[in-house]
């Protein structure tokens, strides 16, 4: 099911979609608390965080695994294989010039094998073949020296 954003709606949203300047978006990924993960995907590895005492997988990037705010926590690969979650096919470049000449292009968020969720890009694959359920893996797109990122594609 696919759904459609009325020009009225568009308009109100626009600013929000085209704020960033050429390359902003990327220039602002890299913090301390993902640092490991951006590093990562440049050896094509997806990274994500466990706590090392509830053994309990955690993604996005952050300095306390959110159940306790001691509990230790460290990085391991993930297998990096899941399943698409939900999705939408963006017919509107947002966020970045990278985007502007990619539309239509499909965002989804991925269920990995680890129990996680993350938002990527679903690429390399005929749009209609996306579907909630489908097996995905990782495959890394290399924007430049410094970002890659870590998108998926079915299997």
């Amino acid at each position: 099911m696919h759904y459609v954003m009325v020009p009225e709606v568009f308009y109100q949203v626009q600013p929000l979609l085209f704020y960033q300047r050429k390359n902003e978006m990327f220039n602002l990924l890299k913090d301390v608390d993902s640092n490991e993960f951006w590093e990562g995907a440049k050896q094509n590895k997806l990274f994500i965080q466990k706590s090392t005492k509830s053994k309990k997988y955690f993604f996005y990037s952050r300095s306390f695994s959110g159940v306790e705010a001691d509990e230790p926590f460290e990085w391991v690969e993930s297998t990096g294989k899941g399943t698409i979650y939900s999705f939408t096919i963006s017919h509107i470049p947002g966020g970045s010039e990278y985007y502007i000449n990619k539309t239509p292009y499909v965002i989804g968020v991925i269920l990995l094998e680890e129990g996680v969720r993350l938002m990527s890009n679903i690429v390399d694959c005929d749009h209609s073949s996306v579907e909630i359920g489908k097996k995905v893996k990782v495959v890394f797109k290399r924007l430049n020296n410094e970002i890659v990122l870590p998108c998926f594609t079915i299997v």
